[in-house]
């Protein structure tokens, strides 16, 4: 009897850097979860992975961050915070000799500590279809800046809905008793974010569309090493 060839369990890549690599991202901590998926190619490098990583879960690239892959530490070097060795710009996913399956973490805001957990899920040769990364699915909202980390996030979403219930109460009340709601929604001690946060939200779509404006004005590395928020981006058109 003619022995069956083994079927190969992982995918040969001839071209790592021309690959197209598809992850998951996650939030640790955090249930229900707060992921997305997305697709890049392998001659994406760690500065931009930085920048998409921000876009597509929705932070604003206010503090500090950190790669871990296979033990070593990367990111974007910044004046009087951390300091990496390597130049972000020259280091790729192509370079890792990354797998199905295989893990890494993205640590970012080193506060709060919003710690990443990311999974290679697929990795598949290049196609004329690809023109630059994309979000594909995701689920909720990302979590407000500064709002205390994952162990702090279900109290603090917490006190906003119950801020918000008050807030309409108090409008109620005072409109059945022919009066003028008196509630200062610019008082300086409630979170700026109270008044517009949906936990549950997440616009894949507006998050493609910044992906692509940012690949449409892409410079050289110095345009990676300078970008700062994401605002004009984001922007809806």
């Amino acid at each position: 009897m003619k022995a069956k060839s083994k079927k190969k369990s992982r995918v040969e890549i001839a071209d790592p850097q021309n690959a197209i690599y598809h992850f998951k991202i996650y939030l640790l901590n955090i249930s229900p979860m707060i992921y997305r998926r997305f697709k890049v190619k392998g001659d994406t490098h760690i500065a931009q992975l930085h920048h998409l990583i921000q876009i597509i879960m929705g932070w604003d690239n206010d503090h500090l961050h950190s790669f871990k892959i296979w033990g070593m530490t990367y990111g974007i070097s910044r004046s009087g915070g951390m300091d990496f060795h390597d130049d972000p710009c020259k280091i790729f996913i192509g370079d890792f000799g990354f797998k199905v399956g295989d893990k890494f973490t993205y640590t970012y805001d080193f506060g709060d500590h919003w710690q990443h957990e990311i999974r290679v899920e697929k990795i598949e040769e290049t196609d004329s279809i690809y023109n630059h990364p994309s979000c594909i699915e995701g689920k909720r909202a990302c979590p407000p800046e500064d709002c205390g980390g994952p162990f702090s996030y279900e109290d603090v979403i917490l006190d906003q809905s119950i801020w918000l219930r008050e807030t309409l109460l108090n409008i109620l009340e005072r409109v059945n008793a022919g009066k003028l709601p008196n509630f200062d929604f610019d008082d300086d001690r409630i979170p700026y974010w109270y008044k517009k946060f949906s936990s549950e939200r997440f616009d894949k779509a507006k998050i493609n569309r910044a992906i692509k404006k940012l690949y449409q004005e892409k410079g050289g590395d110095h345009f990676w090493w300078g970008l700062q928020d994401y605002y004009d981006y984001l922007e809806d058109e």
